[in-house]
């Protein structure tokens, strides 16, 4: 019988593979990085991500394998508004897990033009999920974008050959980013012709320049951490009608309008208190270090977890476009704060950041993308030490010395690490962070480009 020549198809769902390692590519390469497809007969590895740096082009075989799913389907299995589920094989959680590599499992969902992505061997990892055999997305938080690139480059620099997931029962201290919070033990109310706080500054200015601003209006009452009965309060308020209050009356109230009232006091206290240091920000109300007006620069000593260490908190960083011989923006450490009740103790909430001027003093148009680039590669140990200067700041400053006496109005201390039988080996916590002292991910080549 003569043989039959048969036509050559290529099937839908080659198709949609096809289109599936598309997407991936372009996003892979739009972080800057290089993609390659395994091509030929793979056991389940689609591609290799191979990291580059985005200003010289280098490359240091900084490896992930890719193993890429793409669908048509409408909606995923398990899907809800926030997650979805994928299902593996024994066979292929078992291959992926041997290996040298990092493994990502991106999931392309065509109808949606979206991707996701997790580290198989990071999900794997936990007995529950590897018992399951399923792969659970968020749809925020894994989604494969351009935004994902810190992360995954962090995933690259973190696993060396033959590395094993280390036990998580351990005895171990966090430390919060938090400090306790004393304040004056009295606070003083009394009626006042001003029904607003602008209209009660702007009298106190007309007065003097140094009253403090430890006070609100409400209702045309003020309430205060200062003795209305003195000068130059009593100018301004019915002091004949004061009353004098414990000031746990409001601390510890549970009343909703006295905890606001009693928080807005605090928010008054401490921009008093870290003058003259520090600037407020109007519009992030984040405070931060101000530019001496003869530097350009300025260090700040504090101790750090284990001695005395000195950090730049204002500086020049970039290139001017127009003169490059110019500093293109300045940045100043800078931390935004809230303050919090927790079990009846009142705390400050310490969340270390940036702002970003032209010239020292104006803000920085540019500023947004300036931090976005700072949070992408700073890591874990690099936050740890900025919360423990401003920690040092804030239980330093205005506690009383030759020039200066202690601020009497409020102070804090320090917060106790708190202990658990439960923890994170230090291994494991540095295999999440991208190494800083590689050459790929050099801050002070952020910055440059950043501006």
């Amino acid at each position: 019988m003569d043989e039959v020549d048969l036509p050559k198809r290529i099937g839908s769902s080659d198709i949609i593979g096809e289109r599936g390692i598309a997407h991936i590519r372009q996003v892979v390469l739009s972080m800057g990085f290089m993609f390659y497809e395994t091509g030929g007969v793979e056991a389940g590895i689609d591609g290799i991500i191979e990291l580059r740096d985005v200003a010289t082009g280098t490359v240091g075989n900084l490896l992930l394998q890719v193993q890429g799913k793409a669908t048509e389907r409408r909606r995923l299995q398990g899907e809800t508004d926030v997650s979805f589920e994928f299902p593996c094989s024994d066979d292929d959680i078992a291959y992926w897990m041997q290996g040298t590599a990092p493994v990502l499992l991106i999931i392309v969902s065509l109808e949606e033009g979206k991707a996701y992505w997790k580290s198989i061997k990071a999900w794997f990892s936990d007995p529950n999920h590897r018992k399951s055999r399923k792969v659970v997305f968020d749809k925020v938080i894994d989604e494969f974008n351009r935004d994902a690139k810190a992360a995954i480059a962090a995933l690259a620099t973190s696993v060396s050959p033959g590395a094993s997931m280390l036990s998580v029962r351990k005895h171990e201290e966090l430390l919060a980013n938090l400090c306790s919070v004393n304040f004056a033990s009295r606070l003083y109310w009394a009626p006042t012709a001003h029904s607003t706080d602008k209209s009660f500054g702007g009298a106190l200015r007309e007065l003097t320049r140094e009253g403090g601003s430890e006070w609100i209006v409400r209702s045309n009452a003020v309430l205060s951490f200062h003795d209305l009965d003195q000068s130059p309060w009593n100018k301004l308020c019915e002091v004949e009608a004061m009353e004098e209050f414990d000031v746990n009356e409001w601390a510890n109230s549970d009343d909703s309008d006295r905890q606001r009232d009693f928080v807005a006091l605090l928010n008054r206290a401490i921009g008093e208190f870290v003058r003259p240091d520090l600037y407020r920000n109007p519009e992030s109300g984040v405070f931060y270090f101000c530019k001496l007006p003869a530097k350009n620069e300025l260090n700040y000593a504090y101790h750090s977890a284990q001695n005395m260490t000195t950090r730049r908190v204002v500086g020049q960083y970039g290139k001017s476009r127009k003169n490059p011989a110019q500093a293109s923006y300045w940045r100043h450490s800078a931390f935004a704060h809230r303050f919090v009740r927790y079990a009846g103790k009142w705390f400050l909430e310490v969340t270390p950041t940036y702002h970003f001027t032209r010239d020292g003093r104006l803000p920085d148009s540019w500023a947004g993308e300036h931090l976005k680039k700072i949070k992408e590669f700073e890591n874990n140990a690099a936050v740890l030490g900025q919360f423990l200067m401003w920690r040092h700041f804030l239980l330093t400053h205005r506690s009383g010395d030759l020039l200066r006496g202690r601020y009497p109005f409020l102070s804090f201390a320090a917060v106790d690490p708190l202990k658990t039988g439960v923890g994170v080996t230090d291994e494991l916590w540095k295999s999440q962070e991208a190494d800083p002292s590689s050459p790929l991910f050099d801050l002070a080549q952020v910055e440059d480009r950043a501006s």
